[in-house]
């Protein structure tokens, strides 16, 4: 591996410090998404090199990590990936503020693109990557 994923969760933090925009609303979407891909390629790295798994390099990887580390690793681990997962997939596709976010559950619930939602994935995604050695 070349490119170290936990890069895109040390960007977010940075972005939580400063203001680089003037838009709230846009910072905390770009640190949801940088958040959530950070956990997600370090954990399919942990993955394959720790759980032999085998990922297709699609879409369905973001479900087989999910699942790898609810089953292999930590259900909690698992269900704060789901969070995170749940939170960029609103970040990147629903545009109101707040937004509604689906579980895969069915249940809903409110995302405000604000500090809280900052460091709610910051800090989530924190606790997987401190649970998972470095690859």
């Amino acid at each position: 591996m070349s490119f170290n994923p936990i890069q895109f969760l040390e960007f977010s933090k940075e972005l939580c410090n400063r203001e680089v925009l003037n838009d709230l609303e846009t910072i905390t979407r770009v640190i949801i998404g940088r958040a959530y891909y950070s956990v997600f390629l370090h954990s399919k790295e942990y993955l394959k090199e720790k759980e032999n798994f085998q990922f297709e390099n699609n879409r369905l990887d973001h479900m087989f990590v999910e699942n790898g580390l609810m089953l292999r690793v930590n259900r909690t681990l698992g269900s704060y990936i789901r969070e995170l997962n749940e939170n960029r997939h609103a970040a990147d596709y629903n545009l109101e503020n707040p937004a509604v976010v689906e579980t895969r559950s069915g249940a809903t619930r409110v995302l405000h693109f604000d500090e809280n939602a900052q460091t709610n994935c910051i800090t989530l995604a924190e606790t997987i990557i401190s649970q998972l050695p470095r690859t």
